[in-house]
């Protein structure tokens, strides 16, 4: 480490760099930190140290000490102090450019998974890379699944019985989602998950809990990345009974873009939609208030889509009328032409 001249008689200054860092700087969170090393030449030396940032980081995304994830950290401009920089704050959408670049396909996903503040689901993934794979990747709905088709997650979740509406709105509190996006080759993440869920509802296909973590996009066309988990009985093919209960598992952990119609998007657009958020701008606005913002605007995304589906339906029921119109005054004209000869 660097020599650091504390010797000028300030208070801080006067205590040895060693416990500044391990008894002091060790106990801030990243903006606090952030904000501490801008106080002075002396504080914000030891506020770069890369182990500071690595144990802060790590401490808040375990997904992240996955050795592919730790490589692409190395190549970040300030290393994990870029990252954290990156992937702490809430993003928000940057218009594109007149030239796009073309979509990059080598993105990481790292996610952790919460359930009343234990960490019950973690893994790092990479998107197809290889030439094939790629261009079939590209041209197909975009999705992403962090879990096999068979695959589960134990936990200690349970539902207990009974009032089934208060167990949901139980459960969308007590799930937290971190999916952090990493593009190894322009040196960037974004956590492009709510952190808290924005809604949680059954799937009565398949009879699971799915809670959602979304964040929505207003581009040339609106449009929600959303980040699924799919909770559901132990046993396979089984759904939880309402009035028994029973042991919950993890069936679904995965990243869709969705147009405002609720169709996938595919996989070049989406690709495109993420890069663009890797790029944006990010609030450096207080946690709580962003993940209210964060509900507050899928609320209106989802009120957005009503108002559009029921435009869609008067838009349809208008060109059915006209086309009936249409046929009974052609049938009519016809029968006259007959009834006249």
């Amino acid at each position: 480490m660097a020599y650091v001249d504390y010797s000028n008689g300030d208070s801080i200054s006067t205590l040895h760099p060693d416990i500044v860092q391990t008894q002091i700087l060790t106990r801030l969170d990243g903006p606090t930190l952030t904000s501490t090393s801008s106080t002075s030449s002396f504080l914000r030396t030891l506020c770069t140290e890369q182990k500071l940032w690595q144990e802060l980081s790590t401490a808040t995304w375990p997904c992240i000490n996955d050795p592919r994830v730790v490589k692409a950290i190395s190549s970040f401009p300030s290393g994990y102090r870029s990252f954290f920089a990156d992937s702490y704050p809430f993003i928000e959408y940057t218009w594109p450019s007149e030239k796009d670049d073309p979509p990059t396909t080598g993105l990481i996903s790292a996610v952790d998974l919460y359930y009343q503040g234990e960490l019950i689901y973690s893994k790092v993934q990479e998107m197809e890379t290889e030439s094939g794979k790629a261009r079939w990747f590209l041209s197909a709905p975009f999705r992403v699944d962090m879990l096999d088709t068979k695959e589960s997650v134990k936990t200690r979740i349970r539902y207990p019985g009974g009032d089934y509406e208060a167990w949901v709105r139980g459960m969308e509190e007590s799930m937290k989602l971190n999916w952090i996006l990493i593009d190894p080759v322009k040196k960037r993440a974004a956590n492009i998950s709510s952190r808290d869920a924005v809604s949680a509802k059954r799937n009565w296909l398949t009879g699971d809990l799915e809670i959602r973590f979304s964040t929505v996009v207003s581009a040339k066309r609106v449009a929600e990345v959303a980040t699924v988990v799919s909770c559901g009985s132990a046993e396979t093919w089984k759904e939880v009974d309402e009035e028994v209960g029973g042991e919950v598992h993890v069936r679904e952990v995965r990243l869709q873009v969705e147009d405002i119609e609720g169709k996938c998007l595919k996989g070049r657009e989406s690709v495109v939609m993420l890069q663009r958020l890797l790029e944006g701008k990010r609030s450096c606005k207080d946690g709580c208030g962003e993940v209210r913002r964060g509900k507050g605007r899928y609320e209106e995304y989802v009120e957005m889509k009503t108002q559009w589906r029921k435009k869609k339906e008067r838009r349809e029921k208008a060109q059915d009328t006209i086309c009936m119109v249409f046929g009974f005054s052609l049938f009519m004209l016809l029968w006259s032409f007959i009834l006249l000869r």
